[in-house]
This record gives C-alpha cells, structure tokens and sequence, in this order.
C-alpha cells in the first residue's frame, strides 16, 4: 500500500502519528509512506508539494489532513469557510488530474480547545459537509477521541495547543488510521476520478481552471540580479529563485495570481507586489516575506494568497492579470502581510526565494 500525506505540523511530528500509523500497520500490510506534508500554512500549499513532488508513480491512498491549519487561516474571516471550500476544490481537482486511482480520505483533527465533540464548530461543520457531499470517507479524529474520552481531553493528549502529544495520542490515532486504512482495502471506497465527478457536478467552483508554474518556468519572465538555486531538508527539495535587490519579474496572463510559493528564511524582508486587471483593480503594496517560524527554524515553505492582503476572501472574478514583483533593497512604505509573516530584520539584506505561482482562470 503506497500513501501519500499531505498536511501540517501534525503530520509532520517526530513521533507523531504518521509514526504511529507505520507501527501500526506492521504485520498487516506492507506499507511505503510518501511524505509531502508542509506546516504552518493552508491547504493551497498541498496544491503546490503535489505538483512539485509527483513522479508519475500511482499511489493507493492520500491521506490529507489540513483542518487545523485552515481554521486557524480561514475560520476567523468572514465568509473563511467558502474561500476554504474552494482552496479544497481546487485541491481534489489537483490530486484527482495525478492520481485518479487513489483513495483520497481527509482526516480531520482538532486543537485542545474543540477536543469535546459538543463544542460548537461551524467551520468542523463545513469541512465534514463538504467531505460527504463529495462521498468521501473521513477518519474524524476529533469525535473518535472524544466520544472515548467522554468529552474530556486527559492531560497527555496535547503537547500544545494545536499539537498533539508523542508517544500515546500520537500512537492512538495512527492505530486509528491504521484501523480505517486497512478496512478500505477491504471494502474499497470509489476512487479520486469518482469524486472529481461529483465535484464537477456540485461544486459551485467546478470551472476554475488551477494552474501552478514552478519558478525555473517563471526565469524567462525576470530581469535583473536573478539566480536559479536549489535548497532544501529532509523533508522537501526545492527548486528556486532568488531575486536580489534590483531584481523584477512581469508577467501578463490570461490568468490571475492566486498564491506566491516561497521559501522564506531570515535573509527575507519584502517585496513590492503591483497587480492590475483590465477590469479596473488595482493592488500595489510592500509586502512582508519573513515568516515567523524563521526564528527558530532555517527556513519555511510556505505561500501568500495574494486576495487576503486586502480582503478577507479568496472569492472573487479570476481572469486576466498584470504581476509584476520586484525586490528593493529595504522596506519602502507601510507593510502589508499575510498571517504569520513579520517584518524584516533591520538592516539585513533582502531576497526573495521564489517557489512557484498558482494562477487561476475562470472561463
């Protein structure tokens, strides 16, 4: 059995439960584990780590867990879990065009503070409705461990808030996933092509076309002090961009920007983001780079979506775009960020280390 994760921090815990799924199917299936999760960031990056990381080889099962992170990004802007709904469209249709064959089987955790199944959670709602309209089989995890626990999380559950705790949770939701995995096998669910159907046919997203360029493909449109270099971890091997002080790439398109995928490490401040359409909108702003997680770690993978710098939805008309990013050597004006990025460190030199762009078109 080959399974794909794809999802946050939690999946990606030294011990966690990916750890414990591994032990847990021991003896009862052969298993290889492909790791592409990415934390602290959305489930469009999930889009971005398919693209970058397929080989063409099928895989049995994606295992996607993201809930944690897309609350924490959507739940608390109005209207978050329709901009979340159509992120995960965008993504089923991603991971259905690459592997149709698959099993896609969403699992869904839960921070400290929602562990009891009877605490209200509209945005849980959403994302459990979206799942079963689409007949997709979801490993609940949250009214698992609550419905055992009797609504009361014990004190060895979570680590921290949003994480849960190595060896005992972590090894009773693999078992769990394990269990669930195993029971597919046997009873196997429809494949991703049969949901990308449903999709087509319910989603009110159904016609936006995704597409993600990766940086080499991008070069051909940068002027200036660019280079292509390759950086990464045991985790991911990236393929970027750096653009120096100086450096700008324009892109006209018959498509719009969705996300800007970078690799953000302490040499990250800013860029100067200007987007127009014929339409009339205009956007041009100083944009922070710096991720907050930089502070303790060399560098984070993650990705901006462009439409919640000014606003708090992803909903809107996508066609035709002017981009054009360019790196200045400091910050020139107010500072506009997405959740989690922070300003520059005074006085450091500034580069940006470009990933990939998701562009979407609507017909």
């Amino acid at each position: 059995m080959r399974i794909l994760v794809i999802g946050g921090s939690n999946s990606l815990l030294k011990g966690g439960y990916v750890h414990g799924l591994a032990q847990a199917l021991q003896g009862h299936a052969e298993a290889e584990i492909i790791q592409v999760s990415v934390g602290a960031t959305t489930s469009l990056a999930a889009i971005g780590r398919l693209h970058e990381t397929f080989t063409g080889a099928p895989v049995d099962v994606i295992l996607y867990e993201y809930g944690i992170n897309d609350a924490g990004h959507f739940a608390p802007r109005p209207g978050g879990a329709e901009s979340w709904l159509m992120c995960f469209h965008l993504l089923l249709k991603t991971a259905a065009q690459l592997y149709p064959a698959a099993m896609f089987v969403p699992l869904l955790l839960a921070q400290q503070a929602h562990f009891p199944a009877t605490v209200p959670l509209p945005f849980y709602d959403a994302q459990l409705a979206a799942y079963r309209e689409l007949g997709l089989d979801v490993i609940d995890v949250r009214a698992w461990l609550s419905a055992l626990f009797l609504g009361r999380a014990p004190d060895w559950i979570y680590m921290d808030p949003a994480h849960y705790a190595a060896p005992h949770a972590t090894s009773i939701i693999g078992a769990l996933v394990a269990r669930h995995l195993l029971k597919l096998r046997q009873q196997p669910v429809p494949p991703l092509s049969a949901a990308l159907e449903r999709l087509l046919a319910h989603s009110p997203y159904a016609t936006l076309e995704a597409m993600y360029v990766r940086a080499p493909n991008l070069q051909q449109f940068c002027s200036g002090p660019v280079q292509r270099i390759q950086s990464g971890n045991r985790l991911m091997q990236l393929d970027c961009l750096r653009m120096l002080p100086g450096s700008r790439l324009q892109l006209n398109s018959a498509a719009f920007p969705l996300a800007l995928f970078l690799k953000s490490d302490r040499g990250h401040q800013c860029l100067q983001l200007e987007l127009s359409t014929p339409e009339g909108m205009q956007f041009n702003a100083c944009v922070a780079t710096r991720h907050a997680d930089t502070e303790t770690l060399p560098f984070i993978y993650s990705n901006i979506p462009l439409p919640l710098l000014w606003g708090n939805s992803l909903l809107m008309h996508y066609g035709a775009s002017q981009l054009t990013l360019s790196v200045p050597a400091q910050q020139t004006g107010p500072l506009a960020g997405f959740d989690c990025y922070l300003p520059g460190q005074a006085g450091a030199a500034n580069h940006l280390d470009l990933v990939g762009l998701l562009m979407l078109v609507q017909p």
